[in-house]
């Protein structure tokens, strides 16, 4: 097993050139396959090694408040993240990361930091949730064998909504059923866990559920997320323990799924709010 931190370790950097030239700093790193999703990296690990390529680059940018990500072809072989300052302000910085390998373009994304300001304006009506604690919940993935790829880092309790496979309709209905609403709520937690950056831990975290849609699917079937848009609610303070995860799949047609996701730490504080349009292949 490769912990996140040891895995974002081997982030290695260059000097990317133009023409002969030096003009930009850069970081390679092959392709882990133990945080791979089929033939790709799983979203949440190039999301993870684009922010960790950001703070390698551009040192303290204040707290991330979003993250904007399109996933353009699979994350394979030898990476290349380039990290690119936009626009940096007195409060805030906008920074840029594409990854490149061997073929291409593979994901690009953007970064939008913030420092605090002082405000009259405070609230917070984000939603609760209501659920077993960890050690009272079954795991998610009802196997012996052990998890591979990127599963197999983290440990799953499935904590409130529908499991997998289980909404939608039998193979032998052809259809989908009414009951059993495509969502679910998880908690989550790495196998090991060496301390690294809590933000860059988050991200690698948010993504680590399966499609919500899934629990709709008769039987197992591809998934590939094409965007994924980020909202951290406050500075994380470590990395470590459980979190709960939830997602839901708010509509589905065509071939696609349009889900909200959502994590909050142990205490039930909502750390993150995400939206993910992913292609379902059945």
């Amino acid at each position: 097993m490769a912990s996140l931190h040891d895995t974002i370790a081997t982030l290695a950097p260059y000097r990317l050139t133009e023409g002969g030239e030096a003009d930009a700093e850069a970081y390679r790193i092959e392709a882990p396959e133990l945080w791979a999703q089929g033939r790709t990296l799983f979203g949440g690990m190039t999301a993870a090694l684009s922010h960790a390529a950001i703070r390698r680059a551009h040192g303290d940018l204040g707290p991330l408040r979003n993250a904007q990500f399109t996933f353009v072809g699979p994350t394979t072989g030898p990476l290349s993240f380039r990290p690119a300052l936009l626009r940096r302000g007195r409060s805030s910085a906008i920074v840029g990361v594409d990854c490149w390998n061997e073929d291409g373009l593979a994901a690009r994304a953007t970064f939008s930091f913030a420092g605090p300001r002082e405000s009259a304006i405070a609230h917070d009506y984000s939603p609760r949730m209501d659920v077993p604690p960890p050690d009272a919940c079954e795991p998610l993935h009802r196997t012996s064998k052990p998890l591979k790829g990127f599963l197999g880092q983290f440990e799953f309790r499935f904590a409130a909504g529908t499991r997998l496979f289980e909404g939608g309709a039998s193979a032998e209905e052809g259809g989908a059923r009414s009951d059993g609403r495509p969502e679910f709520a998880v908690w989550v937690r790495f196998r090991e866990d060496a301390g690294e950056d809590p933000i860059t831990a988050l991200l690698a975290m948010a993504d680590a559920l399966p499609c919500a849609a899934m629990s709709h699917f008769p039987k197992p079937a591809p998934v590939s997320t094409l965007s994924w848009s980020v909202d951290v609610h406050q500075p994380l303070a470590q990395s470590g323990g459980w979190h709960l995860v939830w997602s839901s799949s708010e509509a589905a047609a065509d071939g696609y799924s349009i889900q909200n996701m959502r994590v909050f730490n142990a205490e039930g504080v909502p750390l993150l709010s995400a939206r993910q349009v992913v292609a379902i292949f059945i």
